[in-house]
């Protein structure tokens, strides 16, 4: 599977999750016409940091999982074909906090990661140079800024964050929209090819009559005739997608 170089967003690697190998993908490797990292068959992410490894990735058969180059590995959630997500350690969430030396005083410049589940067993921790990727964070005046943050730069920050919003996603039971390989996507039990995909945005005027779902939950929906408004979502603006006919 092919991996990005966090902080890079580029820098692609091979990983064999079966053995841990892995190899740097050459350009002539890419697919023509490929612009952005979107259009990669890319599948996570992956860190180097004093000589190891750490990779964050989707499986084929829809698990996230956390790795690394010594042999830890930890499967976080599932995720189903209905856009339902299910946590596979219960009570996983991921610590980030200031690396303290055995003598009591802080380490400048380092965080310790820690991995614990529900009872509070630690299963993976490992302190690293999170001033590092502050740094990038703090230096980056693209345009990029505007809708990135730390996550973006920093690869345990975003692990953090994603477990927070697959934890979230699972007790709440919330059906995110989700893409298949070919970009097709199963809503309201309904398989649609990419090319019947139909999206709006709160205020734009509907394209076509039928059921229109929330694409950030699935399982909120409108019933529209072509011209009428989408609405906003409890309040918020939201994209929708085109679901079925009326």
């Amino acid at each position: 599977m092919w991996l990005y170089q966090h902080h890079t967003c580029s820098d692609l690697i091979d990983l064999d999750p079966d053995t841990g190998r892995w190899r740097h993908v050459h350009d002539e490797e890419k697919p023509k016409g490929a612009r952005v990292l979107a259009d990669l068959p890319v599948q996570g992410s992956y860190l180097e940091e004093d000589g190891r490894r750490y990779f964050s990735y989707w499986t084929d058969d829809g698990r996230f999982v956390f790795s690394t180059s010594t042999g830890c590995v930890i499967e976080i959630c599932r995720k189903h074909a209905d856009g339902r997500i299910e946590m596979l350690v219960p009570g996983l969430h991921c610590d980030i906090a200031p690396t303290q030396l055995p003598d009591g005083r802080l380490h400048p410049g380092h965080s310790d990661v820690r991995l614990k589940d529900g009872v509070g067993t630690t299963l993976f921790e490992v302190s690293y140079h999170s001033a590092h990727y502050a740094r990038l964070f703090n230096s980056d005046v693209t345009a990029a800024a505007m809708v990135q943050d730390l996550s973006s730069w920093d690869f345990f920050v975003a692990l953090q964050g994603g477990i927070e919003i697959f934890t979230e996603r699972a007790k709440s039971g919330r059906l995110q929209l989700t893409l298949d390989a070919d970009l097709g996507a199963v809503i309201d039990g309904r398989r649609l090819h990419r090319d019947e995909l139909m999206y709006g945005s709160s205020g734009e005027r509907c394209v076509k009559s039928g059921v229109w779902a929330a694409v950030d939950d699935l399982r909120e929906t409108v019933r529209l005739k072509e011209g009428e408004l989408l609405p906003l979502c409890q309040g918020q603006v939201t994209q929708w997608v085109w679901s079925r006919s009326l």
